[in-house]
């Protein structure tokens, strides 16, 4: 890949290759990228742009890694092609608040209630009275709000959600859940929480790896 950077930076120049490195190095420590944020529309222009597009591709492809973008929406990411990847392996009450809130996306879609570029909103309280319709009531462990809080900061900082402000008067958080979500859950995540609970009920344990 190294003649193919020396390229860009002979036709393009210095600082368009800096660009293209920097986006890449981004979705490596993010996965994703939504052109909402701030400081990002860069690394989304670059990843977006045509001239680019199969250096990206070849890169990402030579590491094991497929890239997703979405113009309408405005946002890209890459998702590992096999299982031979090493991606860190997420814990089961992380598995399950993914789950939730694909399920709460994909609802909310199914309705209508979406806002533009596919983002849906709604609040910590929220998701955490679906958690507990959807999951608890199979007796096992709950997630704490202040644990579910935290890993949904961690799915904001690969860029999945985004955490609004403390509202005091509300006592709450406002969550903007992004499209991604059905990427990294799959399109089955309720089918995938309710074999959870089955499987609570029966008195078997998943394993904490649970891709999602």
């Amino acid at each position: 890949m190294l003649s193919e950077f020396e390229a860009i930076e002979r036709t393009y120049g210095a600082e368009k290759a800096g660009d293209l490195r920097k986006a890449i190095h981004f979705l490596l420590r993010r996965q994703f990228v939504f052109a909402g944020d701030p400081r990002t529309s860069t690394v989304y222009s670059v990843l977006m742009d045509g001239r680019f597009r199969s250096i990206v591709d070849g890169f990402f492809d030579s590491c094991g890694y497929r890239v997703h973008r979405d113009t309408e929406a405005q946002w890209a990411g890459i998702t590992a092609m096999g299982e031979d990847v090493p991606l860190p392996k997420m814990k089961l009450d992380e598995t399950i608040v993914i789950l939730v809130l694909a399920a709460h996306w994909q609802d909310e879609v199914n309705v209508g209630a979406v806002e533009d570029r596919a983002i849906v909103i709604t609040t910590l309280n929220t998701l955490l009275d679906r958690y507990k319709d959807m999951v608890q009531g199979s007796g096992s462990s709950s997630i704490t709000p202040s644990r579910f809080r935290e890993i949904l900061k961690e799915a904001s900082q690969r860029g999945l959600v985004d955490v609004g402000d403390y509202d005091a008067a509300a006592q709450d958080f406002e969550i903007a859940i992004r499209p991604m979500i059905r990427l990294i859950s799959g399109a089955d995540a309720l089918q995938r929480i309710e074999r959870y609970v089955r499987s609570q009920e029966a008195g078997l344990s998943l394993p904490e790896g649970d891709d999602a």
